[in-house]
Parts: structure tokens; sequence; C-alpha cells
């Protein structure tokens, strides 16, 4: 028996047995007080001993269980379980969209996503109960990560910020935004960096490695001014665009930066249980909101006549000793454009995850100038193919008619007494608008806007827009400038000291229909106006991109306005193509070198003077300029190229033969 109970030992067992209850033995009292009498009875003898010692035992028990677990979790446990209290806890991170693919009118993958390693840094872990970073720890971390990844992490075009230190980046974001939990500091580091980082975890309090993906353009140089790339948003992006958040992958330039938003899909959000390191515990996260993927965009662009487009730039600024070229196809009847290079390119997959500082300064002191897209921010003179916008707008107001005859001679001069002559002083003698066109002259021109209004040819070129933007899909562009009075006035009073601030009717308005003085044109815009010319008078709004499909197959063609409709009559423009047809085919034309394409073409070729006289009186630097449209009888695409100080437009024409050529028996017509 249990210590503590005790028995008295005279009891035998007939003692402790249940008496028996007989007749005899029960009092003379009613039925129901006999009931109870028998039944307190046996009650008192029932819950004898053994009955208080069940129930101290089990009492027992249950404390001693009570108290063992109580002391493991205090006295055993404790320190873990404290330390995972405070330390643990929930991340709630961003699952990142798979951004769409960029693939040209057939269907050719011109951009792609692949497997990347990306840096992390859990600021949470950094944090004191008031939220105040604990700097002394978070420096170390920043140190040793910053010997770890070398430049790696200073992304100088990397969301627009330079910052000289890891932890300056740190903290610098923490402060902007103090509700992130993770700041992203480099993407896509190689195998080597990820496994010393690995290695050295415990010193890299808070660092988490994540995969993620990076983008690759497969044709960069051919393709970048188009495409532009991918960086990291920036406070100015996340800012200005209710879809953009903290680490998420953005357009910087090109039609990346412009279909940002098709591209770039919806993030996910997901829960991840996380130790005082950073890193998971469970090794799995939930999902919160599921990532919705972006849409993949198709160009209209043609990935073989871009590559070719490229090739022949390449190897004619090479010849023309040009600073650098453009060349761009549009189909006249949408505005869709077959190709558009500027050429030199540069390899946009530098870009990717942040371009050194190195390799960004050997860009910008280039100076062929590889950065500028000049298809549709170079603003030059367009020289003598201003004449064709000149020659529909004076056709279409009356001031010319067929009829008009003007001379062109030796010794012409303004009222004045100034002189002004044609190129290289020829003398082309009587012409009518036609013939003015395919001789390129300057005399009749001149004779033109003198017996007319150069106020009046004003509205002309901004309906064919000219100082207008042509609101092409690439960002970047630049508008050009008007040739009027207006404009000349405010430059001579805002920053041009070499103007006067006069118009003069005769010698500020001959020069601005040769297509110089202060009329400056972009190469998107010469192709934009031959398109117009060639369609019969509607102005489209250029543009390279066609359909978005998204992940359920769904497309969404893209949709772009006309700028203008019927901006001229069309009895004037086939006066106006006539002479450009002239241009190539007639005994007066300096272009026959065309006439032998297989198709008929019209074009219009501009040499434009620009830069200082000689001692002869003559500009020492010119642009080359040639643009047009085919097929003549029914046109189909307008092209313009352009030499940047490359020399005499007529030098030009060989190059343009050879894209014209190529785009004829390769079926482009």
């Amino acid at each position: 028996m249990k210590k503590g109970l005790k028995f008295d030992k005279k009891l035998d067992k007939k003692q402790l047995r249940t008496p028996k209850v007989s007749k005899s033995n029960i009092p003379s009292v009613s039925s129901g007080e006999q009931l109870n009498h028998i039944l307190h009875n046996a009650g008192s003898q029932s819950i004898s001993a053994w009955n208080f010692l069940y129930i101290f035992l089990l009492s027992g028990f249950l404390f001693s269980v009570l108290f063992v677990s109580l002391a493991r979790l205090q006295i055993v446990e404790g320190e873990e379980m404290v330390e995972r209290s405070e330390y643990n806890n929930i991340r709630i991170t961003t699952i990142p969209a798979y951004r769409g693919i960029v693939f040209d009118k057939n269907g050719e993958k011109l951009v792609e996503n692949v497997a990347a390693v990306n840096v992390y840094i859990n600021i949470d872990v950094f944090l004191d109960h008031q939220l105040e970073i604990d700097e002394e720890r978070l420096r170390y971390v920043s140190g040793v990560l910053e010997e770890i990844l070398g430049d790696k992490w200073l992304l100088v075009l990397d969301g627009d910020e330079e910052y000289s230190s890891i932890y300056e980046k740190i903290y610098s974001i923490y402060i902007s935004n103090p509700y992130l939990s993770s700041i992203l500091l480099a993407r896509d580091i190689d195998n080597d960096v990820s496994i010393n980082i690995k290695s050295r975890g415990e010193e890299l309090f808070g660092v988490v490695l994540e995969d993620g993906s990076k983008r690759i353009y497969k044709y960069p140089e051919y393709l970048s001014h188009v495409l532009g790339y991918v960086g990291e948003a920036s406070a100015e992006d996340i800012e200005r665009y209710e879809y953009i958040s903290q680490n998420d992958t953005v357009g910087k330039l090109g039609i990346e930066k412009f279909y940002n938003e098709l591209l770039a899909g919806q993030n996910g959000r997901q829960a991840t249980e996380i130790n005082a390191l950073g890193h998971s515990i469970t090794g799995s996260s939930y999902t919160l909101i599921p990532e919705s993927s972006g849409g993949s965009l198709y160009l209209t662009l043609d990935l073989e006549v871009q590559k070719q487009l490229y090739e022949i730039l390449k190897s004619s600024v090479k010849k023309n000793s040009a600073k650098g070229a453009s060349v761009i196809v549009e189909d006249v009847n949408n505005g869709e454009i077959l190709g558009l290079v500027s050429y030199p390119g540069y390899d946009i997959n530098q870009f990717i995850g942040g371009i050194s500082q190195a390799d960004y300064d050997a860009l910008l002191v280039d100076d062929r100038v590889p950065l500028l897209n000049r298809s549709i921010a170079a603003q030059v003179p367009p020289g003598s193919t201003f004449k064709t916008l000149v020659a529909t707008g004076a056709l279409d107001s009356g001031a010319i008619t067929t009829s008009t005859i003007y001379t062109s001679r030796l010794g012409y001069t303004f009222s004045n007494g100034a002189p002004f002559q044609e190129f290289h002083n020829h003398a082309y003698g009587q012409l009518n608008i036609i013939q003015a066109i395919a001789r390129s002259s300057n005399i009749f021109f001149c004779e033109t806007i003198r017996h007319w209004d150069m106020n009046e040819l004003v509205p002309y070129l901004k309906a064919f827009g000219i100082g207008e933007y042509t609101g092409i899909d690439i960002p970047g562009e630049m508008p050009g400038r008007l040739p009027s009075p207006e404009n000349k006035i405010y430059l001579a009073e805002h920053g041009s000291p070499w103007l006067d601030p006069v118009w003069y009717p005769e010698g500020d308005s001959c020069n601005s229909v040769i297509g110089q003085g202060i009329t400056l044109v972009t190469p998107i815009q010469m192709v934009n106006w031959m398109a117009a010319i060639a369609n019969g008078g509607t102005l489209y709004r250029p543009h390279v991109g066609q359909k978005v499909i998204d992940k359920n197959g769904n497309i969404q063609e893209l949709s772009f306005e006309p700028l203008g409709i019927n901006i001229v009559s069309k009895e004037s423009l086939d006066i106006v193509r006539e002479g450009m047809w002239s241009t190539v085919y007639s005994a007066l034309g300096s272009s026959g070198i065309l006439s032998s394409l297989g198709k008929e073409v019209a074009v219009k070729t501009g040499t434009a003077e620009f830069g200082v006289l000689n001692r002869e009186g003559e500009y020492e630097h010119t642009h080359a300029w040639i643009a047009g449209f085919y097929p003549y009888d029914d046109p189909k695409y307008s092209f313009t190229i352009f030499f940047e100080n490359g020399g005499l437009s007529f030098n030009s024409l060989p190059h343009i033969k050879e894209v014209l050529h190529w785009l004829i028996e390769n079926g482009y017509y």
C-alpha cells in the first residue's frame, strides 16, 4: 500500500464487507424513510478509503504531468522559445510577374526571359522595437556584401539612382519607403558570387538569394533603339505609375517603356516564415495573391528587314565618312513601320542588371553618339526634300499651277541686292513645278514664296506634321521646328543671338522653303509625310506595335488614329508625285540610278548645309537625305535614308538603291 494510508490491523476481511441488510434489522419506519436510510448507509459504506485513494492518485498524476511540461518549457526550451518569438517573423514578398515576350511580325522571338539569381536584404531583421535601424550591424553586413559583389551592386542606371555604398542605398530606400520588407541589391549574380554569399551566410545577416529572371535581347544592336531595355524601378517610376512598386523591373527606353504596363503583367504576393538571418524556416511560402503574366507583344517590324537595313547602313556610313545614319521603311496605307534603324546601335544587354560606370562612360564619350536614336530624335535641316511639302501647299492654295513658270538663272538677287542661287550656282532656265521638283530648283521655290506668303504656307507644313510629334510608340521623339516668323523671333529672343528678331519675307522665306534656315525635321517625320503624299493625303501615326496576346490566347489589336485625313487635295498630290517620278525617270532628274529596280519608284533628294562657311563662302558640312515611295502606280512603302554629316545626297543614291533592291527582290512591295 502507498505510504500515508493506514488501516487497523485488527480488522479482518469480514469486517470490511458491506453488512447484509435483513428485514429484522430495519427499524419500524415508513417505506420512504426506509429507502433513504438504506441508501445512506450503503453510500457511507461505499466511499471508503479506496475511493479517496483513486482520486488522490489521479490528481497527483495530472499535476506531475503539468509540472514536468512547464519545467521543460521554462527551463529546457525557454531560451530557444524566447529567441524564436523575438526573431522569427512573417515576410510578405512580391511574386514577380513573368514579363511578356516580344516578337517581330512573323513570330520571330526578339526578347526573352532566362533564369537568374538576385540578391535581396531583409530590412526587418535590422529594426528594433521602435523600428529604428541597427546601423552598426547594417554597415557591417553591407561591407561584407560589397566585398563579395565588387561593382556588380553599383548599378549606374539601375533605378536612375547612384549610391556611394550598399549601406547608403539600403538606408536611402528604407527612409523613402519604411514599409518595405526587402530591398533588391543585385540582379543576375554568377555562380561564384552565389556560392560565396551562401558560404558566409552567418555574416550576411538578413541577406537572401532568390530565383528570378532576367531579360535577354537576342539581336541587341540591330534593335537597340526600338526595343530599349529594362531596369529597376526608380522612385520616380513608383510615384508616377500606380501599378509599379519597389524592386519591380520596368522599361527604361524604347517599346519596353512605352508598352511597359502590357508587358509587365501583375505581381502576386506570398508569405514566408523567416528566422533572424532572413532565411525561410519551413523552406516554403504561401501564395496570398497569384501573379498574372504580361502579354506577348508582336511588332510590325520584320527582323530580316531590320538586320539588312542595319548592315547596309553600317557599310554606307563608313563609305560616306558619316557620323551616323538612319533608315526607315513605312507602310503608306496604315503607318506600320517595317524597319527602323539608327546607326550606330549599342548592346542593350549591357544595361540588364545595371551597366558599369566604365561601360556607360565609354558610350557617353563615343563621338558617334550611339545612344541617340537618330530615327526619331535627330533634328536637322531637311534640304531639298522639303520642297515636296512647299509644292503641295502652293498647288493646293492656288499660289501656283502647272502652268506657272519661273526662270532659274545666274545673278538672281533679292530686292535689296542680296544674292540667292541654285546649288553649286547652276542655271536651269524656265521651269514648271514638275520640272522644278525634278531639277530641285532653289530659285523656282524662292520665286514661289516671294509671290505668295510664308504665313499661308505654315498651316500646310503643320498639317504634314512639321514642328509636331508624330506620336510614334517609341519614347524619345523630338518635334523638329516649324519655320514660322513667330518661331524665328522667339529663337532670337531666347538664346539664339545670331538671329535677328525680324522675319525677312525674302531671305528667311526663301531659305525656309528649300529646307534651310531655321527648318528642322526628323527622319520619322520625313518618312511619314512621304507616306501621306503617296497615299493621297492621310497622315498616319507611325507605329511599331501591332498586337498583344495575353496568357489565355486573347488577341488585342493595337489601334492608332490617323493624325490627319485629306489634308490636301488629291490633284495637288498627283502633281507632286509626278515631279518625284521625274526625278528618277526624266532627263531632268538626277536619280536615274534608281530606274532599274524592277519597280518604279518616286524620290526626292536633299543636301542640307550646316556649320560655318569656308573662304569661298560655301558650307563645309552637309547632311545627305533621300526619301520617296514605291511602287509608283500603287504605293506600298515610303522610305527615307539620312546620313549625318554624310556629304552630298547624290553620293548616297547607291546606298538607297541597295536598300530598295533588297526589299523588292525579297517581295516587299
